[in-house]
Parts: C-alpha cells; sequence; structure tokens
C-alpha cells in the first residue's frame, strides 16, 4: 500500500488581530519560506480560509528572456525619480 505524502505543516500557536488588522507572522514558517521583511505577499480568502502567498508576478517568467529586460524594476520607485 502506497502512503501519500502529505504537506509539511508549521503551526505556532494562537495569533490575535490588532486594532490595525495586523497580524505578526511567525520568524520560523518566513524563514522556512526564505521570506523577509517587505517581501510582497498575497492574501486570499478560500473556502473560509485565510492563505497567504508570495506574490509573483505576471513577469516573472519574462524577466530575462527579452533584450533589454534582464531585471526586474520597481515601478513605483521608478515613476518618484521622474519629476
Amino acid at each position: 500500500m502506497e502512503h501519500e505524502k502529505r504537506p509539511r505543516v508549521r503551526r505556532a500557536g494562537p495569533a490575535r488581530i490588532s486594532s490595525k488588522n495586523q497580524v505578526t507572522l511567525p520568524a520560523a514558517v518566513l524563514r522556512s519560506l526564505g521570506l523577509h521583511a517587505g517581501d510582497p505577499i498575497d492574501i486570499e480568502e478560500e473556502d473560509g480560509r485565510i492563505v497567504i502567498r508570495r506574490h509573483r508576478s505576471r513577469f516573472d517568467g519574462v524577466v530575462g528572456t527579452l533584450p533589454g529586460f534582464t531585471e526586474a524594476v520597481d515601478v513605483e520607485a521608478e515613476r518618484d525619480g521622474w519629476s
């Protein structure tokens, strides 16, 4: 009989939502995922659960494939420099 391998779930105990709707994510979970302060994430509701995913730009697969499009660009920061 083959056993189905389940994904490992890391739990750090209960967290609370602050009055500013903020939640502190467990450092061990962030480290294991390679996430750091300031990294963009996506937060969605799926089947009554809150799901947090690393943000992936729709351009991630294109970076480096076209001449002149070799690195990710922070559009907001670039726009601020235009003035």
